[in-house]
């Protein structure tokens, strides 16, 4: 099934967007789930097609559905988000009612970047006084799958327990 909007207006509609819509390119990768999608709902690929065509506005709704689903489904799996940057280290754990937060702040007069690859392979005692761990966690105030696309759309990259797990070690 030919899966491209070109002739989609994907401009107009945007307010029924929970998360984003998916692109061109991240829907051609879908391409079998999307058409599992349509198919779910009694659209052949011929009345896709012709949809795309005489019927604009629902196609869109259609792919609008179909990326909150997709990004539904994903930001469901996430359990650790990290942000860092020069001087910051965020770890969030998300959990079902609330996320977990343990963090580094390196304070101002300390050369510490929290940015290099090998930071935790040079750490010393030393460098504890430099910095201030952090932890906190507060329940979510919005749907937890929209706030985690929310960390992610500021920078958040989806990582693994093992870094709060360490950091958990040091509070």
């Amino acid at each position: 099934m030919n899966l491209d909007n070109q002739k989609l207006n994907f401009n107009s509609g945007m307010e029924g967007v929970k998360y984003k819509r998916l692109s061109t390119e991240e829907l051609n990768a879908l391409e079998k789930e999307f058409i599992n999608f349509l198919s779910s709902m009694q659209i052949t690929g011929a009345d896709w097609q012709k949809m795309k065509i005489r019927e604009n506005i629902k196609a869109e709704e259609l792919i609008t559905v179909f990326s909150d689903l997709v990004y539904d489904k994903v930001l469901k799996k996430i359990k650790f988000l990290e942000y860092r940057d020069a001087k910051t280290l965020n770890i969030f754990n998300c959990l079902e009612n609330k996320i977990s937060l343990i963090g580094i702040r390196v304070k101002d007069q300390s050369s510490l970047n929290l940015t290099s690859d090998d930071i935790f392979s040079q750490w010393t005692e030393s460098n504890l006084s430099s910095i201030n761990l952090i932890k906190s966690e507060k329940n979510y105030t919005k749907e937890r799958e929209l706030e985690i696309f929310e960390l992610l759309q500021t920078g958040c990259l989806i990582t693994d327990d093992k870094l709060y797990n360490l950091l958990m070690e040091m509070v």
